[in-house]
């Protein structure tokens, strides 16, 4: 094969690798060749997208579910043919230096989800011939520094409700201090229990993500418990006062509704376990803000996603 290596990179722009809206993002591209080739170009594109797709069932057929949206596409030219395919790159490695600046707008962070992703990539493109064209991939992580405007992020959440079996009336009142919380933040959960039924119930604390897909008018929703803890039991016919701390995972990403087909969003959920009868529950929203004191390496959730 005339092509021995074929790859690209770039530099990191800070100590936690990421990129942010207005950043220069500089790279090379690297090419060793074994023997002389002719090209017709070479080129480079930064890309920013984000895309969504998923299956649902109608009677017999199967309705793919799909949609777009970009947010930037930059293109440089490294080296371009003579237009009659005559151009010739000689045998050994030759680096080709580019340099782009990312748009300074608001764009959603890099994000991996069940039916649907933010990447944001670089793409090569080495054209020989109409039917001889090699391309190379390399994401680069995007960190959306964009402030969410929330009503009532610092002030103290509270929610009720009060439910009647045939053993008795049992009601709850649950408070948090607020509703944005930081990675690695304590999440402090206070729940007041009035158990005036025949049986004991028991507490359960939930953090959990909901991530909506918007394709076709159509939007599709996927939750997942993040962090489950089970409180004390309270026993039948008493009052009781139960707390318990959950800590916001350090890695979790943040909250972003600002991509017109994606978004991720929290929610606290109370519920208690009544013997024998469906467990009540009660929902808070939560807001995941970013930490821009201590800005940690974006990890993705890995979920399996089809092309």
């Amino acid at each position: 094969m005339a092509i021995k290596c074929f790859s690209v990179d770039y530099s990191m722009s800070n100590e936690q690798g990421t990129f942010s809206s207005g950043d220069r993002l500089t790279g090379r591209v690297t090419l060793v060749l074994s023997r002389d080739i002719t090209l017709q170009s070479l080129s480079v594109e930064a890309i920013g997208k984000a895309e969504v797709k998923w299956t649902e069932p109608d009677g017999k057929n199967v309705v793919v579910y799909s949609e777009k949206e970009k947010y930037f596409c930059l293109r440089t030219l490294l080296q371009e043919g003579k237009g009659d395919g005559s151009e010739v790159v000689t045998a050994g490695q030759h680096v080709y230096p580019f340099t782009f600046h990312i748009p300074a707008k608001g764009m959603p962070s890099s994000y991996v989800g069940k039916w649907g992703k933010i990447t944001y990539c670089l793409e090569v493109k080495l054209i020989r011939t109409l039917w001889q064209i090699d391309e190379v991939k390399k994401e680069f992580p995007f960190l959306s520094k964009a402030v969410m405007i929330i009503a009532g992020l610092r002030e103290p959440q509270c929610v009720s409700k009060i439910v009647y079996f045939a053993s008795g009336k049992i009601s709850m009142d649950i408070h948090i201090e607020m509703m944005g919380y930081k990675p690695g933040e304590a999440i402090q959960v206070i729940v007041q229990i009035h158990n005036n039924s025949t049986r004991p119930v028991t507490p359960n604390f939930y953090l959990f993500e909901k991530q909506s897909f918007f394709a076709k008018r159509r939007r599709k929703v996927y939750t997942n418990d993040i962090i489950k803890e089970i409180g004390d039991p309270v026993p039948a016919g008493s009052n009781q006062t139960v707390t318990k701390v959950l800590t916001v995972p350090p890695h979790i990403p943040i909250t972003f509704l600002d991509c017109s087909i994606i978004k991720l969003e929290y929610r606290l959920k109370v519920s208690l376990d009544v013997p024998v009868a469906k467990d009540p529950e009660v929902k808070l929203p939560l807001v995941i803000l970013l930490d821009k004191s201590k800005v940690a390496e974006k990890r993705l959730q890995e979920y399996s996603w089809s092309k």
